[in-house]
């Protein structure tokens, strides 16, 4: 997105897919969902890894490495996933082809995968296996969404984290009381109301995913974001046929 303000730019500029406020929303929700289960299950957040990378430091400072070791390994995991799906996003992109759909797909095959081995444990415990493994397994699938669709041209949305996000609510609400118009054209309380939008998916993903994981099915709340990731990627692979914009735009020039 400019940053300039419609006057530089009469037409207002359409977005591709993952850019568009809904489908942030959905993506904010998946990354609650997934941390609906890593919280619980191994004592961490599987997306926000600026906790993590404190902790790293604070057990490092405090000699203790068998407290160090799981968040410095997450963020390590996390980073992983993140290079992972650039070198996936680089080759498609080379053979021009729209990443947005594959990358959905390969995050919900994984998913249904990692929810299956957070299952067995209800079937066999004795074959549980490790909830830090798994937690560093969905850290990896975090890292690829969010270098995926994180960082975009039209919307820096945070869908992996929310400091960024509360930032900007406040930032716009506190801007509409000052000038009307903002970004785009849109009103600065619009975008304000955007942003809010994504806490909301956060908030909401995370509570639906413990309600669903405690109530309805056993690490439910992992198989949740990996069905929200296909039908965001049956759509997104529609809209590409239909030669429909759907990559998010290269750079971030969000003000």
């Amino acid at each position: 997105m400019a940053s300039s303000v419609i006057n530089d730019h009469p037409e207002k500029i359409r977005y591709p897919l993952v850019e568009r406020p809904f489908i942030g929303f959905l993506l904010a929700f998946m990354a609650g969902s997934m941390n609906a289960w890593t919280l619980p299950n191994a004592q961490t957040f599987a997306t926000v890894q600026s906790g993590n990378v404190v902790q790293s430091g604070y057990w490092l400072a405090q000699g203790d490495w068998e407290k160090f070791t799981f968040p410095f390994l997450s963020v390590i995991a996390f980073g992983l996933g993140s290079a992972f799906c650039g070198i996936l996003m680089t080759t498609l992109l080379r053979r021009r082809v729209v990443f947005t759909p594959f990358i959905l797909f390969l995050q919900a095959a994984m998913l249904v995968v990692l929810w299956y081995l957070a299952h067995l444990k209800v079937q066999d415990p004795t074959a549980a296996i490790n909830p830090h493994y798994l937690a560093y397994a969905i850290s990896f699938v975090a890292g690829m969404q969010g270098n995926a669709f994180h960082k975009d041209h039209g919307m820096l949305y945070g869908n992996v984290a929310v400091t960024f996000v509360v930032q900007m609510a406040f930032n716009f609400l506190i801007q509409g009381l000052f000038r009307k118009q903002g970004i785009n054209g849109e009103p600065n309380l619009y975008w304000s109301g955007l942003f809010f939008l994504v806490l909301l998916g956060f908030a909401s993903g995370g509570g639906i995913g413990f309600i669903i994981g405690d109530y309805v099915l056993e690490s439910g709340a992992v198989l949740l974001p990996a069905v929200i990731a296909l039908i965001i990627g049956i759509v997104a692979l529609r809209d590409a046929r239909q030669n429909g914009a759907v990559d998010p735009t290269a750079g971030g020039s969000f003000a």
